[in-house]
């Protein structure tokens, strides 16, 4: 959580806390450690404790003046926040039942109440036709029993599937009459495809603080803030493999690890724990994934194997964010993944998807979606104008988004096909050049959008 989605937490101390309190601080000053393990068993494992020595001796020969002014920078500069996303789904539950019970103590009515209903799925979304409001028809998932709600503002924020855009999408225009603006084609999503989408991914779950043999007898003990890359001996387009951990606070819980690959990885072929685990053994001969006395169960590797997996989407976004009848008395808006998804490359789902709230929290208030601060304007803001600006705001931000995210870091994963590997020497070309033009023309060109 960088930032842009802290914009959101610290609106809320207690989210702010737990975020802090639960996260892992990135950036700044004691920022997090990325360890490579080398695949030969035989090379020793690169210590963070020597990579700080090396640095040391090498800022020795530096200015002492400037090795001051960049740790006071480091100190200084505002932290982001690593948290696994089950985390952070469970601490904003428990600011919400914060919420509740505050509000139920001092207001005493059922304003601003939150009714937390899981186990719901959205049916069908469109204006009611009797009254000014739009109907909602969800479905308990365990029943099969429907119930039909009225509201003034619909927010869909459903994730990348969304039922709600869909209905919007799919509707027939004649149920939206006296919806002038309604247009269900800007509620298809328009997708481009990244060298990052539709790689498959799935965890494997490891034990806390476990050990990787380092040399004769030694051992690296893991540390839960740290990051890891173990590296496999395999280097085929179809077999090659890195098992990628990112950090997170407790120390004491299991330490799940991201298989990331190409749809055709031979790893996708087996669907029993053992032949997995087998596989497992060969390709890291360093690590203990034998079958007596290995390091993870015959349990976990079942599950594993047994597990589909998910695949990164395409990069893709909605035009349609907004849109309200032509009376300004209810309407329906998309936050989050229902807007825009796309591959994890560039750090920005959670927090796009908080900006979001944060964007349509402020049109709503009739603020600007932008700065936060007053529209000047003759006329006064209403429901219906302060949509049509969410909309009109928020769309060129979510455009730009996308784009970064089809061009940003595409080629983190190290993939493995042949023409991957050509199109990753391009980006890093691409990438080198554009930091050259920049200095060249002292910032006139822009750096690549990552930098």
């Amino acid at each position: 959580v960088n930032l842009r989605g802290q914009v959101l937490t610290k609106r809320f101390p207690n989210m702010q806390r737990k975020l802090v309190e639960r996260g892992v601080r990135s950036g700044g000053f004691g920022g997090v450690a990325l360890t490579i393990v080398p695949a030969d068993p035989d090379v020793p494992i690169p210590r963070k404790a020597d990579r700080e020595a090396r640095m040391e001796v090498k800022g020795e020969m530096g200015n002492d003046s400037k090795k001051k002014e960049k740790k006071k920078k480091e100190e200084d500069e505002e932290p982001s926040y690593w948290i696994p996303r089950h985390e952070m789904v469970q601490l904003m539950l428990e600011v919400m039942e914060e919420h509740e019970k505050e509000r139920e103590e001092s207001v005493g009515c059922d304003v601003g109440r939150i009714d937390y209903r899981p186990g719901q799925e959205c049916v069908s979304v469109r204006p009611d036709g009797t009254s000014s409001c739009v109907a909602v028809t969800t479905r308990d998932v365990s029943t099969g029993e429907d119930t039909m709600h009225e509201a003034t503002l619909v927010v869909g924020a459903d994730g990348m599937n969304s039922r709600v855009r869909e209905c919007l999408a799919t509707e027939d225009a004649d149920a939206f009459e006296g919806w002038s603006n309604f247009n269900p084609k800007k509620f298809v999503p328009k997708k481009w495809r990244s060298p990052a989408s539709f790689q498959r991914i799935k965890v494997l779950q490891l034990p806390p603080q476990f050990g990787i043999p380092d040399g004769e007898g030694g051992e690296l003990i893991t540390k839960s803030e740290d990051i890891y890359a173990i590296r496999s001996v395999y280097n085929s387009p179809t077999k090659y493999l890195s098992l990628g951990l990112l950090p997170m606070k407790d120390n004491t819980a299991v330490r799940p690890t991201n298989i990331v690959t190409r749809p055709d990885h031979e790893i996708w072929t087996y669907n029993d724990g053992d032949s997995v685990r087998q596989w497992f053994e060969k390709a890291y001969p360093r690590m203990p994934f034998d079958k007596d006395g290995g390091m993870i169960s015959d349990d976990e590797w079942d599950r594993f194997a047994k597990a589909e997996g998910t695949r990164f989407p395409p990069c893709q976004y909605s035009r349609g964010m907004a849109i309200c009848d032509d009376d300004g008395t209810c309407g329906v808006a998309l936050v989050g993944d229902a807007i825009h998804a796309f591959p994890p490359d560039i750090g920005q789902g959670v927090n796009s998807g908080l900006a979001d709230v944060v964007a349509l929290d402020r049109a709503l208030r009739g603020l600007d979606t932008v700065t936060g601060e007053e529209i000047k304007s003759e006329e006064s803001p209403s429901f219906k104008s302060n949509l049509e600006r969410y909309q009109k705001q928020h769309e060129p931000e979510i455009a730009a988004l996308i784009r970064l995210a089809r061009f940003g870091a595409p080629f983190q994963y190290k993939q493995p096909h042949r023409i991957d590997r050509l199109r990753l020497k391009l980006w890093t070309a691409n990438v080198v050049f554009r930091l050259l033009l920049n200095k060249l023309t002292f910032g006139i060109v822009p750096p690549q959008c990552m930098l």
